[in-house]
């Protein structure tokens, strides 16, 4: 079943499936998008809606359905099925801790769990922690890192001239409140808050629901500073000198 996107979305929707840089694009864009919903939707007091949308069983889990064109409802369904079309925040706002699919049975789709979906709602859940002392966690070297992060952020870290070095070490938390998570050190000269945000939700976008530790990679930190002790591990990316 061939696929021609017919709208920014579905054109980020496709490249994401293949270029990890673009999935923090595509969910940006998709909380700017008006969706095609199947199901009704009802005025109510206030200005409210009542949603009454339709749903599919996944895996032993209910997902509600939604479409990022008309055409791909129709190509659902041959059916006459009602549907209306909502923003996706305001749909998402009012629907918080339901689970969605984009395109059911399309060639190009996403399951969007409600643990994601409140990520991209919330700026306050992108603020990842930073981390300031080594005592607060055990860290080691990856012996198998995780293949598709490692991709993802060296590709990150070729495109940010400002980015001099990064390392990952897996984190483990000696309160035990935490499983053990990937950590980031990142030696950089760009604005700390750009690079960290920028991570922060390339990790959300291919691994969702991550906990991430970042720290700031300095030089010149004193020796109980977590820098130290992250240097000392074979980096996972070096700027080099063309």
């Amino acid at each position: 079943m061939s696929f021609e996107p017919e709208n920014a979305l579905e054109e980020t929707l496709v490249r994401a499936g293949t270029d990890p840089l673009a999935r923090p694009e595509f969910y940006r864009l998709l909380m700017e998008t008006e969706l095609v919903v199947l199901g009704r939707a009802e005025p109510m007091n206030e200005g409210k809606l009542d949603l009454q949308i339709g749903q599919l069983r996944h895996n032993g889990r209910d997902y509600l359905a939604v479409f990022s064109a008309l055409s791909r409802l129709r190509n659902f369904s041959a059916k006459d099925e009602p549907h209306f079309t909502l923003g996706a925040r305001p749909l998402f706002e009012a629907t918080r801790g339901a689970n969605f699919v984009l395109n059911p049975n399309a060639p190009y789709g996403k399951l969007l769990s409600a643990a994601e979906i409140a990520y991209w709602l919330d700026p306050s859940a992108r603020t990842r922690r930073k981390l300031q002392r080594a005592s607060e966690v055990q860290l080691a070297d990856y012996a198998e890192p995780p293949p598709i992060l490692v991709e993802a952020l060296c590709l990150l870290f070729r495109n940010r001239q400002a980015v001099q070095g990064a390392w990952l070490l897996e984190a483990t938390p000696v309160d035990g409140r935490e499983p053990p998570h990937p950590l980031v050190g990142i030696e950089t000269t760009e604005r700390w808050s750009k690079i960290a945000g920028e991570v922060g939700e390339l990790v959300e976008a291919i691994a969702p629901g991550t906990v991430l530790d970042l720290v700031q990679i300095d030089r010149g930190d004193a020796p109980d500073s977590p820098s130290l002790r992250i240097m000392q591990s074979p980096p996972l990316y070096i700027r080099t000198l063309n």
